[in-house]
């Protein structure tokens, strides 16, 4: 009885634990739109990953940085912290690159500047009086000038 229950227990030990692991972002570039995501694993175990995890977190990284969604770029990269006698890795870091994709600018900027017909560099009639009135704040007039002049700017 002893030695089966040695058996069982080697053979627990030598295939190892199957453990979930979770993924969690590790870095990334808003300009090149890449996210990298990663989970850990140790000796003696087999990891299992969700990878539908890994892609919720990168859409929400690359969302925020004003991409429409992240898509794995494939394949993995390991970074290994311990080897077995035979050189295997056996415990480390898996990373999976994930691209961000679609439009980088905000939507509210894309639908302004296609509303706008005024050349590059030049001003609006309203930026034009705003541009205007902070210029007359600045003057630090004493009240009744600065009210008749601001009566003047908006009259325009």
């Amino acid at each position: 009885m002893r030695k089966l229950l040695l058996l069982v227990m080697l053979a627990v030990v030598v295939t190892g634990c199957s453990s979930r692991k979770e993924f969690y972002a590790t870095g990334g570039s808003r300009a090149d739109g890449s996210i990298d995501m990663a989970y850990d694993f140790k000796p003696f175990e087999t990891p299992v990953v969700d990878y539908k995890q890994a892609e919720s977190i990168a859409n929400s990284k690359c969302a925020v940085w004003g991409y429409e969604r992240a898509e794995p770029f494939g394949g993995q990269t390991q970074n290994c912290q311990s080897r077995d006698g035979w050189g295997n890795c056996n415990a480390g870091q898996m990373i999976v690159k994930y691209q961000c994709i679609g439009n980088i600018t905000p939507p509210n900027q894309a639908s302004a500047s296609s509303q706008s017909s005024v050349p590059v560099g030049m001003l609006t009639p309203a930026q034009y009086k705003e541009a205007r009135v902070k210029a007359l704040i600045d003057k630090k007039l004493p009240y009744a000038e600065y009210q008749k002049e601001y009566q003047a700017i908006m009259a325009e």
